[in-house]
């Protein structure tokens, strides 16, 4: 009788050391890592140890410092980089689609490359979801290679490249969260704020709202008669957006205007990996006939929504 009663206890001590032993290993205080030459801040669980980085891609051609640091099974990475060849005129999407490419098939090919040849088959970086640009823009993405699994976190700022990565086995010790909530770049980086203005959301406005201006913009539920859409092509799924198994719905807010032209094009919710561009390439071909308003053919606000899926 003893012993059923005790055993209980026993195993909950036991418990209540291991859980202990645990919190008074992650409560451990972390590095504080700053380089005034990268421009960044961050926490790492021991001082990271440097290495030079050069590394090129498709059209980024880059080099810099990677800093390395692990604990309890888990790496935690962050390569700053710089692209001497970045040009003030590229759309940022297009440049974090190109970083994208950069990681996978360039900064992890060396891990990848260790891998049996069917692991290395399933080995995958998958896209989870753009970061709010404050103030740099950036994405992140899942990771699986071998017995690891992690998550990557990048920003771009002009020339420089930010790129943090967070590995460990499923299950395991880590703490990814307090890593990538400890990154922030320093003051002196300089980034032009006004170049990243994140666009999503921008409305399009008639000239006025004169219910006697047959020119103006209409909602739909001030015309007669609605646009009739005759040919709605559909958009193609891009290679690189299945490379990152991107799904999803790309929104678009536009005016089929009284001449039978699709205009005032705007991105409500995008996708990456060429898929935005996919979305508003099909709504330019769009053909339909004119709203009509007492009679006169007139231009009408029409939000259009494309859907990707993997099958």
């Amino acid at each position: 009788m003893k012993y059923l009663i005790t055993t209980p206890l026993l195993l909950c001590l036991l418990g209540t050391l291991v859980l202990n032993n645990t919190s008074a290993q992650n409560s451990e205080p972390w590095v504080e890592v700053s380089s005034n030459a990268d421009y960044f801040h961050i926490s790492m669980p021991l001082q990271p140890k440097e290495e030079n980085q050069t590394s090129r891609y498709g059209e980024l051609d880059v080099n810099g410092k990677r800093y390395g640091s692990s604990a309890e099974g888990a790496s935690y990475t962050v390569w700053a980089l710089i692209n001497p060849n970045y040009k003030s005129t590229r759309d940022p999407d297009e440049y974090l689609d190109a970083t994208a490419d950069l990681i996978w098939e360039a900064l992890l090919k060396p891990d990848r490359d260790k891998l049996p040849d069917d692991r290395r088959a399933r080995a995958a970086m998958t896209y989870v979801k753009d970061l709010p640009a404050k103030p740099l823009p950036g994405r992140e993405y899942s990771l699986a290679i071998g017995e690891l699994a992690g998550t990557t976190r990048f920003y771009i700022a002009d020339a420089r490249i930010f790129v943090l990565l967070a590995m460990n086995s499923p299950g395991g010790v880590w703490a990814s969260e307090r890593f990538f909530a400890s990154f922030a770049t320093l003051p002196s980086l300089p980034v032009p704020p006004s170049q990243y203005e994140d666009p999503i959301g921008a409305g399009t406005r008639g000239p006025s709202a004169d219910p006697n201006d047959y020119n103006r913009v209409f909602r739909v539920s001030e015309v007669t008669q609605r646009a009739r859409v005759l040919k709605k092509p559909e958009p193609t799924y891009t290679e690189s957006a299945r490379k990152y198994s991107i799904t999803g719905t790309v929104v678009l807010r536009a005016v089929f205007s009284q001449d039978g032209e699709v205009t005032n094009i705007f991105v409500v919710r995008k996708l990456p990996h060429g898929l935005t561009q996919q979305a508003l390439k099909a709504a330019r071909a769009i053909r339909f006939t004119p709203a009509m308003k007492d009679g006169r053919p007139v231009s009408m606000y029409i939000q259009l929504e494309y859907n990707f899926n993997l099958y």
